[in-house]
């Protein structure tokens, strides 16, 4: 071992799972996650506990004294429709840092993952491209408190922050409903089930527009550079893919993987347009040999008319990262493609 222990708050979450998938694989990091609800089949060493109570946090972080690095990646439970609590993330962050700075005399840095709202992209067009110097978004997010106060608490000290800024992840699993590469996988099996053409659920403009993401596995490793490269030490990045495709150029490519016809632009709210496919998904389950599962919670149909909503582009710099060191890049088209295999090897898909 390098003498490194990676400390993961929000383990079992979509990143702290594939960070923790990472540090296996890197074999020279002792990796220790913390969550709500521990599960069994964890690679790594799982403490149960309350980031929102200090008290639990104080009691379950005191005998990890051997810690060097704090990845948090926890964010509190929202609905889909309802804005994430600044309070309540805010005071998580604090729990931890207060419950193992005490305890871990060796502690080297502190990474939290943000995102690309940072920027208010979300609120309509902005000036584009996004970069790390560019405005905060005009309307309260917990990254400020975070961040504010990780930058304060930094002051003076031996350990160094960093914060990560992704868009939109995109993951090879399958049980994490909130994906784009899923939602697009069931929503075109469905359409060529039925026999009808894979049309676009969003508007014309948001067709045209470009947009971004982020694989997970390309997010683990700056995550892992950001934490270890000096030259990252109270920095902020963004952490995107590097190309920036149009839906427009992606559907006729997604369209010839599911070996369908792309067809028009048609606007529907997916969920209004999914409530009465149940028993098609299940029929296909059993013709296909599929993985059970229930079509209204394998996939969060509102995410979808969400990412399909932008009629503006959405695009972050990636030059701060490039000139500091980090060289990872992902074709996104081909990203998609690999997930599609993925969930087809892993049956949840024909």
């Amino acid at each position: 071992m390098s003498g490194r222990v990676a400390l993961i708050a929000g383990a079992t979450g979509l990143v702290g799972r594939r960070i923790a998938g990472y540090f296996k694989h890197l074999g020279d990091w002792d990796v220790i996650g913390l969550c709500r609800r521990p599960v069994a089949d964890s690679p790594i060493r799982l403490i149960g506990v309350d980031l929102t109570s200090i008290e639990d946090c104080n009691k379950k972080l005191a005998p990890l004294g051997n810690v060097t690095h704090v990845f948090y990646a926890a964010r509190y439970d929202h609905a889909e429709d309802v804005s994430e609590s600044v309070d309540v993330n805010a005071v998580m962050l604090l729990n931890v840092v207060d419950a193992i700075e005490p305890v871990a005399g060796g502690l080297r840095h502190i990474h939290l993952v943000h995102g690309s709202k940072y920027y208010g992209h979300h609120l309509g067009p902005i000036p584009l491209p996004m970069r790390e110097d560019s405005p905060r978004a005009p309307v309260a997010n917990f990254y400020f408190a975070q961040e504010d106060f990780i930058r304060g608490r930094q002051r003076g000290k031996s350990w160094t922050f960093s914060t990560a800024r992704p868009h939109m992840f995109c993951d090879f699993s399958w049980d994490q409903p909130r994906s784009i590469a899923l939602l697009i996988a069931v929503y075109a099996s469905i359409l060529r089930e039925l026999g009808v053409p894979f049309s676009y659920p969003g508007s014309v403009k948001s067709f045209h527009a470009r947009t971004q993401f982020t694989e997970l596995p390309l997010l683990a490793r700056a995550m892992i550079w950001m934490a270890t490269d000096p030259r990252c030490a109270n920095q902020s990045y963004n952490v995107v893919n590097g190309d920036a495709p149009r839906w427009s150029e992606l559907w006729p490519r997604f369209a010839a993987y599911f070996g369908l016809q792309a067809g028009p632009v048609k606007p529907l709210c997916l969920a209004e347009y999914m409530a009465d496919k149940e028993p098609v998904w299940q029929a296909m389950i059993t013709k296909f040999g599929l993985r059970p599962t229930r079509l209204s919670s394998i996939v969060l149909w509102p995410y979808g008319n969400y990412v399909f909503g932008p009629e503006w582009d959405i695009i972050s710099d990636m030059s701060k990262a490039r000139a500091d060191g980090f060289t990872g890049a992902v074709d996104s088209e081909n990203m998609f493609c690999d997930i599609f295999d993925c969930l087809r090897a892993e049956k949840i898909i024909p």
